[in-house]
């Protein structure tokens, strides 16, 4: 069944901005992210899969079992039929796809995975299993069976299509493996409820950016670095976004050949609206889960997110700046300023005998 919207609830909700960045369907995005990124590089980087898109993913994984039609694909991913196609045609470029007479009507066509579109389908359902051990180690295998089975309860309460590559064949209703396609109905939800509330002009993609203006701004690189993809391809959407209204750029003070993107007065409309969305949005989960069995979905979804750091580099950045700004104050009051530069340079380069972190 659909989200049936229902009216936020009387309790007092925290400011717009700290319910923009700390709700559900950012948490369970960023792990979507998280999850769809770790896959990809280790399919380009060591399956030998480097024209693999992230992109490709929802569809590969609607056509495990037999070919079907485009249109039908197109409607379960909620894409029009001419996106559709492009995107088939990009997948059967990559050599992972190909187009065989309909078995009913010889007049038509489906797509079907090729042998090698299996093998993706395959090491891709493998990987995500691995992920997902990582991800019940950070919030303890006690807990995470309720974050999984949860997500499960919510794609097939909002219909979403049924899935059956590897990576559920062990428990279709404890695998990760249907998150992403989950998100991305969120999003598509999120966006119907903006353009409801007089936001016409939004897309799918503007959602790479809007969520990444921090308090102090959003830098381009910091964006296209979290979103795994190029600064161009940000540029251009943040270029959309100004044109609509939603932001303003400006010159990177760091880096002059970067951009800071700063959210108008349009825009913190639009974060206030957006968390209105949330809200309704969180009211028609409960309808699917219940309270109690969302509350510890919320709960584990933040954790896991926290867990993994995502995002943090927006935002810690401006949290900490007060303090570093402080901390800078009262040390330039008691060194030399031979002593200033001398602790710059140290910072600035490290010992050879620190250990790196490595994630």
């Amino acid at each position: 069944m659909g989200v049936t919207p229902k009216q936020p609830a009387a309790n007092p909700r925290p400011l717009p901005r700290a319910r923009y960045r700390e709700n559900l369907p950012r948490h369970l995005i960023g792990i979507a992210r998280h999850l769809q990124g770790r896959v990809m590089r280790t399919l380009i980087e060591e399956r030998g899969h480097p024209a693999l898109r992230m992109r490709f993913g929802p569809f590969v994984s609607l056509l495990w079992n037999q070919g079907r039609p485009l249109h039908e694909i197109a409607g379960e991913l909620a894409i029009s039929k001419q996106a559709c196609s492009q995107l088939a045609n990009a997948i059967e470029a990559a050599g992972y796809l190909e187009r065989q007479p309909h078995p009913q009507d010889r007049r038509s066509k489906v797509v079907c995975l090729t042998a090698r579109g299996r093998q993706l389908a395959r090491q891709g359902g493998a990987l995500i299993q691995q992920a997902e051990a990582v991800y019940a180690e950070l919030v303890t295998a006690r807990r995470y069976p309720r974050f999984s089975e949860a997500i499960a309860v919510l794609y097939h309460g909002l219909e979403l299509p049924a899935l059956s590559l590897d990576a559920t064949r062990a428990g279709p209703h404890h695998s990760v493996a249907l998150l992403p396609l989950l998100v991305e109905r969120i999003q598509r939800l999120l966006m119907e409820a903006g353009i409801r509330r007089g936001h016409v002009g939004l897309k799918m993609s503007h959602g790479q950016v809007l969520p990444f203006i921090g308090p102090g701004g959003g830098r381009i690189r910091d964006i296209a670095k979290i979103q795994g993809v190029s600064r161009q391809s940000i540029s251009a959407i943040s270029q959309d976004l100004e044109a609509l209204g939603y932001l303003s750029r400006s010159v990177d003070a760091e880096d002059r050949r970067g951009v800071v993107l700063q959210l108008t007065s349009h825009g913190t409309a639009l974060i206030e609206d957006s968390v209105a969305a949330v809200d309704e949005l969180d009211a028609g989960f409960a309808q699917i889960l219940g309270v109690t069995a969302l509350g510890q979905l919320h709960a584990i979804a933040r954790e896991l997110y926290d867990a993994l750091a995502l995002e943090r580099e927006i935002f810690d950045a401006v949290d900490r700046a007060p303090l570093l700004e402080r901390l800078a104050a009262s040390l330039r009051q008691q060194l030399a300023s031979g002593d200033v530069a001398r602790l710059a340079a140290l910072l600035d380069c490290p010992p050879r005998t620190a250990k790196r972190n490595v994630s």
